[in-house]
């Protein structure tokens, strides 16, 4: 029952976790992008030097996203393939579970190294405007995710 709840929770993370890559990725990950340095450039007053850094920090990272995307595919189609009679399914769960887990922990490393990225070409007063942004967006997602909302179009976080 234990590995089942785990196996469970895992799942849900990854693809709760994951949804903001997917999200970036419908809608072109190249476009969100440009979008969100737009925005932080309004936001923040960043310079043009600023600006060229983080779309330089933003590209490094998108590989890296969809390398996570990818993983998590996979992991999502081996699951799918498990046969729950077979003698090794446990086995096998245990092994996607770990892999799961990995995986998860992969993705919230790189959420934290590209706000470690963006901190790095703030200047003081833009970390503590950025923190203050950021405060903002998490508000509106709880509040999205309390209200249920949370899969309609048109009510991005930013």
């Amino acid at each position: 029952m234990r590995k089942k709840l785990i196996a469970g929770i895992t799942a849900a993370t990854i693809t709760f976790a994951g949804l903001g890559f997917t999200v970036a990725h419908a809608k072109g990950g190249h476009d969100f992008m440009e979008k969100r340095l737009q925005h932080l450039t309004q936001e923040l007053n960043l310079t043009e030097e600023q600006q060229n850094q983080l779309a330089d920090s933003m590209e490094s990272s998108k590989k890296a996203m969809q390398d996570t995307r990818q993983t998590r595919n996979e992991i999502r189609k081996e699951l799918m393939k498990l046969d729950p009679g077979s003698p090794d399914y446990q086995t096998k769960l245990d092994s996607l579970v770990l892999k799961a887990q990995e995986q998860a922990k992969q993705m919230v490393v790189q959420k934290a190294e590209q706000k470690q990225a963006i901190f790095s070409v703030l200047n003081e007063q833009q970390k503590q405007e950025f923190s203050e942004l950021k405060g903002k967006w998490q508000s509106k997602m709880e509040k999205r995710f309390a209200d249920g909302d949370h899969f309609k179009r048109g009510k991005g976080c930013h």
